[in-house]
């Protein structure tokens, strides 16, 4: 577990970035609670941001100094890293949720399209294997369990 609720991409959950990192996506309202990551029908506690409008997509993960989390990006299926600061994994699921394609794809890269995803969900790099993510997963949101989201209050 990480400071943020989620699960670290780091096997020893130490943090490669100063205090002041930027570990959301820098359009995401402050406070804004995320959904959780649902991988095979089992609740995790990773944190899940969407990017549906045109400027949350073009954004994604730009800006950031790592990901406490996942970022969901709704029609998508090809990806780039230019302007990244840290590697990633990309989940390429189609549109019921399943994962058609997995891969690392490092900074100041293009990734190559796959023309059956639908979307793409952006991990920091190595929590896709650490999260059982693998090709014919399955995946989508769901809103964290209430108790949850109550703790995240009492911390405002």
């Amino acid at each position: 577990m990480d400071a943020h609720g989620g699960m670290s991409a780091r096997k020893d959950s130490t943090t490669h970035v100063g205090s002041g990192a930027i570990t959301t996506p820098t359009w995401v309202p402050a406070g804004a609670p995320p959904e959780v990551l649902v991988i095979n029908g089992k609740v995790t506690d990773i944190p899940l941001w969407r990017a549906r409008k045109r400027k949350e997509r073009n954004t994604g993960l730009l800006g950031t100094d790592g990901l406490a989390g996942a970022l969901w990006i709704e029609r998508c299926n090809w990806i780039h890293t230019f302007g990244m600061r840290y590697d990633i994994d990309v989940v390429y699921v189609n549109r019921r949720g399943l994962v058609v394609a997995v891969a690392t794809t490092h900074r100041k890269r293009l990734g190559a399209p796959r023309f059956t995803a639908r979307s793409v969900i952006e991990l920091e790099a190595g929590t896709a294997t650490l999260a059982g993510i693998h090709l014919g997963s399955t995946c989508h949101g769901a809103q964290p369990p209430e108790s949850e989201i109550k703790a995240g209050l009492s911390d405002c």
